[in-house]
């Protein structure tokens, strides 16, 4: 039944290996040009992505970070790894779901086409697969949601215990902190063991579901062929179509974890581009003070005395507009600091706080964000000299360019105050508050 003359057999063999060679040549650009795109596509997706969550992150009311779900480790993640996963949305995941959409409806057409009343017959049980691979989702969704706020927490103790790392061996705490850490390693764990038995077992019913269609298609269609109604050459054409399809639904399947984790985080991405503070530095709307009235004396200095916990440095906060209070007004010339565009409003206000947070960068340009960057060579150095900062810094073996090291932890504490306070000097606001400033100054300096 399947003989040929040796002449034919060659022709007919010639022929399909010219088609296949010519296939490949298909498959090699169009492989290339698909992951080319692609990559383009979720490398720009993962800088936007970052870009427009960095910029809410930094525009959110000082309240927002309170919160212990805005840990600097939670949001570290979220930026770093959140946005990484959030790629597989639109890059090689996607190709490849492309791809078999593509395989799975050119199966059904050479079945159907073929003989199709086997491939309608074969096609009752393949829709298991579908289902299947909704339930193994649904099951997956919960376990990548919880694992991912494990990681965080982790993440979390990881990142406060580098920051503080001097304190942490001042205690010898070191053991502590490493089990704390692997406390919190311990639930993701357990949850990738549940995943994995999860995903096994839906991955292994895809191919229990693929082994199913083809004893059915084998003998379905050897019915058929029975009783005249298709050939041997339309059930296997009808067989390796649909095991084509078949694969390509299992592939699919098997991807529902990465899936579903790539979901939950692109949830948490859109929760941080979704959120509308209610102190939005970055709003236009309010009124810039245009005028002044009077007279104004600006070198007039209040002091805040009182004990500890007193509510000092609170005040200054309301100051910047940090919080809203509740029940009283801050009134600046008599208007309400509501009504001021909030960043104009924090640009007439130097704040040099009693713990001085310095960046890890160089001394020049921690003192240069007095003027977001844009100063002088002449400005650092006279705002340095006005905050007797000049003369340390200068005997350093790189000055200006010496890193401070992780909030400033190259620097002693008194040298970190005066870069602060240079840095507010070099701001020349209307308003300076000083929160402790001078703490840990000697009375020289």
């Amino acid at each position: 039944m399947f003989y040929e003359p040796p002449a034919q057999l060659w022709k007919d063999s010639k022929f399909w290996a010219f088609i296949y060679v010519g296939l490949g040549c298909v498959t090699l650009v169009a492989l290339s040009v698909q992951n080319y795109f692609f990559g383009i596509a979720g490398g720009k997706l993962i800088k936007r992505i970052r870009s427009l969550s960095f910029e809410k992150i930094v525009h959110q009311e000082i309240s927002w970070f309170d919160d212990p779900a805005n840990s600097s480790g939670a949001i570290g993640a979220r930026l770093s790894t959140d946005a990484s996963t959030f790629r597989g949305l639109v890059g090689d995941s996607l190709a490849l779901i492309v791809m078999n959409i593509a395989t799975i409806t050119a199966g059904l057409i050479i079945a159907f086409t073929a003989n199709w009343m086997l491939a309608g017959a074969i096609l009752v049980v393949t829709p298991l697969m579908p289902i299947q691979g909704y339930l193994q989702g649904k099951f997956l969704k919960g376990f990548s949601g919880d694992a991912k706020v494990m990681y965080e927490e982790a993440s979390q103790v990881a990142n406060d215990a580098v920051s503080s790392i001097r304190t942490v061996a001042s205690f010898c705490a070191e053991q502590k902190v490493m089990d704390l850490y692997q406390q919190k390693c311990d639930g993701p764990e357990k949850q990738g063991v549940r995943l994995g038995l999860v995903s096994g077992e839906g991955f292994g019913f895809s191919f229990f579901i693929l082994y199913c269609t083809n004893a059915s298609c084998f003998y379905f269609g050897a019915y058929l062929v029975h009783h005249g109604k298709a050939t041997f050459e339309e059930v296997f054409k009808v067989f390796f179509a649909l095991t084509i399809l078949a694969m390509g639904v299992s592939q699919t399947s098997a991807m529902a974890p990465d899936t579903n984790k790539a979901k939950d985080l692109t949830a948490s991405i859109f929760e941080i581009l979704d959120i509308k503070p209610t102190i939005d530095s970055s709003s236009n709307e309010g009124t810039t003070l245009k005028s002044i009235a009077g007279d104004i004396d600006f070198e007039n200095t209040i002091a805040l005395v009182g004990e500890s916990g007193n509510g000092k440095s609170t005040v200054i906060s309301l100051i910047q507009r940090f919080y809203n209070p509740d029940s009283v007004r801050v009134l600046l010339d008599g208007v309400d600091i509501k009504k001021f565009i909030l960043s104009w409003l924090r640009h007439q206000i130097g704040l040099v706080g009693q713990d001085p947070i310095l960046f890890n960068e160089t001394i020049r340009v921690n003192i240069a964000y007095g003027k977001q960057g844009h100063a002088t060579k002449d400005e650092i150095i006279a705002a340095a000299r006005a905050a007797n900062a000049h003369g340390f810094i200068s005997s350093l073996s790189h000055g200006y360019d010496t890193s401070v090291g992780e909030r400033g932890t190259q620097l002693f504490e008194g040298q970190k105050q005066r870069i602060a306070i240079a840095r507010a000097i070099l701001k020349n606001p209307k308003i300076l508050l000083l929160d402790e400033a001078t703490s840990a100054l000697d009375a020289q300096s």
